[in-house]
């Protein structure tokens, strides 16, 4: 049984008509709520100061997709919650290894999300790994042990992120300033809400998502090119940026 902090504090969040909480799943529509993933992973957990971190940090994840991310489709934590808390476990200070990878990932999502410049509409290829596996294959030998939510990944996407405001600041060509209301798109396909609900549907149900992260149990994938496969995908749907 879950520890009853664990439970309250997850239990806020659980809102089935949240959007930003809907799944990719090809078996089901409603992505698994903060307080059953809790139970799950948690039980039989005697540290209460690890408890309580992932608790807390969980559902302050999830107002951060809400609040950064407010057009997300999708929105499955499974795999990332095994995913982080098997990392931390694994560290002699569980606890602060946990709060760290945590904490990056709520700045993560506040620095690519809709109060940035880098104003990016939705988490898709951060949560299901597109950005990932494109990292890994760019310097296979040296990241394949690195999986999609390690600290190693967060730390590249915190630098990265950073390299993108210098380019922006700069109106780089790749990636411009952009007004207040505008959602940037740097690929080559529309990602208006219904071509992008159409591709990773499409995506998910062929199994070219790198990560199912609406599995706890999810094999993370990099050995295909994933980023190539879904613009094929587009192209094939007719998801140019003429439609949006």
């Amino acid at each position: 049984m879950a520890l009853p902090s664990e439970r309250a504090l997850a239990s806020n969040t659980d809102d089935y008509s949240n959007p930003t909480r809907r799944s990719l799943s090809p078996q089901r529509s409603v992505a698994t709520p903060c307080a059953v993933l809790c139970d799950a992973l948690l039980k039989g957990e005697t540290d209460t100061s690890l408890v309580r971190v992932f608790a807390q940090g969980m559902r302050e994840l999830e107002n951060g997709l809400l609040t950064h991310f407010p057009n997300n489709l999708y929105g499955d934590l499974d795999y990332f919650a095994s995913a982080i808390l098997g990392e931390a476990r694994a560290q002699p200070h569980p606890v602060d290894h946990l709060r760290q990878l945590l904490e990056l990932t709520a700045e993560l999502l506040q620095l690519y999300g809709c109060h940035s410049p880098i104003h990016f509409q939705y988490a898709h290829d951060f949560l299901y790994g597109f950005d990932w596996a494109r990292w890994v294959r760019k310097a296979t030998s040296k990241r394949q042990a690195a999986g999609p939510f390690s600290m190693e990944f967060l730390l590249y996407l915190q630098k990265r992120g950073h390299e993108l405001l210098a380019l922006i600041a700069k109106d780089d060509a790749r990636y411009p300033r952009l007004a207040t209301w505008q959602n940037r798109n740097s690929f080559t396909f529309s990602r208006v809400a219904d071509d992008e609900r159409l591709l990773h549907e499409t995506l998910a149900a062929e199994a070219l998502v790198p990560v199912e992260t609406w599995r706890q149990d999810a094999l993370p994938r990099y050995e295909r090119d994933y980023s190539q496969l879904r613009a094929a995908r587009a192209r094939a749907l007719h998801l140019g940026l003429s439609h949006g």
